[in-house]
């Protein structure tokens, strides 16, 4: 009940956040942000989200705050801070706080023909902040979620040995593959809409980001059924969609964090 109460308090800071979001976009379009907050947080995968007993949507509110730190353009500690608290929140997001920083990193570089030693620094803490969560406070990892979801149930889940085959893995990719078509549908859309009206290189690269985040949390945890498991990186890649069309109304630019 505890968690489940946290899940509704962060749906409706989630539905302030995402207004806030919208207003950025479409600063003179007052009832279409209005209206499309509403049919945001009335969308399946959010208001399930809001009612069950997972912090699924308290990280979401996170993940929202991340893209307002894109909007705003915060400096790079920043950014640096909000990741820290997604990764201590969520260890399982080290994927995404990491690929972020290597993005950014890898950007700059070629942008800037410079190395940025304090990001080395930032995805160095991060990664040892998850290697400690998982040694210390027996966090499970990819394999243990992997293994105990999809592949057999553990009589005693810390002691029975781990045996998970490759050929076993790649089965169970190639079915949940095919039942996840609607996600690699609507993605692919976003993603084409983002190149087709942004010839911004950062812009393009953050989608990508969130793009490339939901197959990786995907081949970590196929679990095509569960929406709620790649929501929050979906979603972000719909507002990115809609802030290259917020460019026909108005000047609004993303831009690199210094």
């Amino acid at each position: 009940m505890a968690v489940l109460f946290t899940s509704l308090i962060s749906y409706f800071f989630s539905g302030l956040l995402l207004f806030y979001i919208l207003k950025l976009l479409f600063p003179k379009k007052y009832w279409f942000v209005i209206g499309l907050t509403v049919v945001s947080m009335l969308l399946p995968p959010m208001t399930y989200m809001s009612r069950v007993s997972t912090p699924d949507m308290f990280i979401f509110q996170f993940i929202l705050i991340f893209i307002i730190g894109l909007i705003k353009k915060w400096s790079k500690w920043g950014m640096f801070v909000l990741l820290f608290a997604i990764t201590f929140i969520r260890p399982d997001y080290i994927t995404f706080t990491l690929t972020y920083i290597i993005a950014v990193f890898f950007f700059y570089y070629f942008r800037e023909k410079k190395i940025d030693i304090s990001l080395i620094a930032q995805g160095t803490v991060l990664l040892l902040m998850y290697l400690a969560i998982i040694k210390f406070y027996h966090y499970p990892g990819w394999k243990d979620v992997f293994y105990d979801t999809f592949m057999d149930r553990r009589p005693i889940i810390s002691t029975h040995p781990i045996e998970v085959s490759l050929k076993d893995y790649l089965s169970i990719i190639y079915i949940k593959i095919i039942y996840f078509k609607k996600v690699t549908l609507s993605v692919s859309i976003m993603i084409a809409i983002v190149f087709w009206r942004s010839k911004d290189a950062w812009v393009r690269m953050i989608s990508v980001l969130f793009l490339v985040n939901v197959y990786i949390k995907f081949f970590f945890f196929p679990q095509s059924a569960a929406l709620r498991f790649f929501f929050p990186f979906i979603f972000p890649l719909f507002i990115m969609m809609l802030y290259v069309l917020s460019k026909k109304y108005n000047d609004l630019k993303l831009e690199k964090i210094a």
